[in-house]
């Protein structure tokens, strides 16, 4: 048995103990009472028969012979000692046992001397010497409407040879059998209640060594189901976060290795060119060309190191972002302007038609014109030559939206849900001529728009074109005016 289940046949045996004893002493004091008193009543319906028959006898006058042998066997008619005592004191009294019978007991006399005193009916109990009850009723006697006597009849009652006992050792068989009965279930619903506390604290250890996919299989309507529930739907959570931890450190080396990558390849070409011009390799003109690729590698070095320092920036929740009211198409355009250099090189037309309609909000301008700029390079850098960019800015009820559209080599369905990882960069457009990027455009470019509570969306058709989509709540536009 367990502790719990120990303690629970415990407190129910005290109770149920505690409830039998309860019944048990209500009980039998009740029959006690309703034994007396029926006792009682039995008594003084027989003082009230010999009373009323005296009182018979004192109005018809009739012949002393017949009222003698009425009393020399009232005794005999009440079934109890019965005395008759005048209202001066003196007995009058036949009893079974002769002579002795006519003398009335101190004890009567003085239990006569209350009914002459109340004129009506009295009565009191108390323990004889062997231990019973001793009854004493008591009724008046009238005569021509005067107190004459005084009718006593004195009884001993053995109520443990009446009906008293038996019923109390009914009463008491039928409670231990309850008890007995009670205990036996107790013991088998304390076990029953034990068992879903039991499942949960296996569930408990088991989350505690870390199997979190364990779980309670308790349904239960109470309190236990509840805390059941929230075990399973704790063991789920753990679940997720350990799966979100795997892939969080897989990520961390996947990053780790992908810097490792990005900044090697620079790196080396850097050294193998400055080795092969100091030793003289390379002269002249081929030195001057080693020395302008180093320069490229240097700076593209320089903007991944940038890169990396923006959007670990950009990830930091506590570092702070200046915002004030702004106007988000004036971001827009001026990104635009910025583009264009880089898009006449490849003759690739952009698309923008700035109107006088103004999105106020609250914004960081610079961060939300690298946002821009970012989105516009890409499109740039992934588009053939003389194709064309289209910018569209519409107002919904519910949102303003801004969409980039471009001709490019686009994105495969498979590839989209990876977009916006750190260094991803799509298999299919391995070998293509792009321009070498860092991979961190697209991450950039949504911890921005994340930062401001901008949503971001990008629609792509391999090999057709992409097109990225940002959706600007209305709660955070402030105004829009023409």
């Amino acid at each position: 048995m367990s502790k719990i289940t120990n303690r629970l046949f415990r407190y129910f045996a005290s109770l149920l103990l505690l409830f039998a004893a309860t019944a048990f002493a209500g009980f039998s004091l009740s029959l006690l009472y309703q034994t007396y008193k029926s006792h009682e009543r039995d008594l003084k319906e027989r003082a009230e028969t010999i009373a009323g028959q005296l009182e018979q006898f004192m109005e018809t006058g009739g012949p002393k012979q017949g009222r003698g042998a009425y009393l020399r066997f009232v005794d005999d008619i009440a079934l109890a000692d019965t005395y008759i005592i005048n209202i001066d004191g003196s007995p009058f009294s036949y009893g079974r046992h002769g002579a002795a019978s006519d003398e009335p007991t101190e004890e009567v006399q003085k239990f006569a001397g209350r009914i002459f005193a109340s004129g009506s009916y009295e009565h009191f109990r108390k323990k004889a010497a062997d231990g019973g009850d001793l009854f004493y009723v008591g009724m008046p006697v009238y005569a021509d409407g005067q107190l004459a006597a005084a009718v006593v009849i004195r009884d001993t009652a053995d109520l443990e040879q009446g009906s008293f006992i038996p019923a109390v050792s009914i009463l008491g068989g039928c409670l231990l059998l309850a008890l007995i009965v009670s205990g036996i279930l107790s013991i088998v619903l304390s076990r029953r209640f034990v068992m879903p506390i039991r499942q949960i604290a296996h569930t408990a250890k088991e989350l505690a060594g870390g199997n979190y996919q364990a779980s309670t299989n308790v349904h239960d309507p109470t309190e236990l189901g509840e805390l059941a529930g929230e075990m399973d739907q704790l063991a789920q959570k753990l679940e997720a976060a350990r799966l979100e931890s795997i892939r969080l450190e897989q990520a961390q080396r996947d990053y780790i290795s992908n810097i490792s990558h990005e900044l090697r390849t620079p790196v080396t070409v850097i050294r193998s060119s400055l080795e092969a011009v100091c030793d003289g390799v390379v002269t002249g003109e081929k030195a001057v060309e080693y020395q302008r690729q180093m320069l490229a590698e240097s700076i593209s070095l320089q903007r991944l190191v940038n890169d990396m320092l923006e959007l670990s920036r950009l990830q930091n929740k506590d570092f702070p972002i200046e915002k004030e009211q702004m106007n988000i198409l004036s971001a827009l355009g001026d990104a635009v302007r910025a583009v264009r250099v880089l898009a006449k090189e490849k003759e690739i037309q952009i698309f923008y038609e700035k109107g006088t309609e103004e999105w106020q909000l609250m914004g960081d301008y610079g961060r939300l014109r690298q946002m821009f700029i970012a989105a516009l390079d890409n499109a740039i850098k992934y588009s053939p030559e003389k194709s064309r960019i289209v910018i569209n800015t519409n107002k919904y009820t519910d949102a303003a939206v801004i969409s980039i559209k471009d001709q490019g080599c686009g994105i495969p369905a498979a590839d989209l849900q990876n977009i916006f990882t750190r260094f991803f960069r799509s298999k299919q457009h391995a070998g293509q001529k792009y321009e070498k990027g860092s991979g961190l455009g697209l991450a950039i470019i949504k911890n921005i728009a994340d930062r401001h509570g901008i949503g971001i969306h990008i629609n792509s058709t391999y090999k057709k074109g992409t097109e990225i989509v940002f959706c600007v709540p209305e709660t955070a536009v402030i105004s829009g005016r023409s």
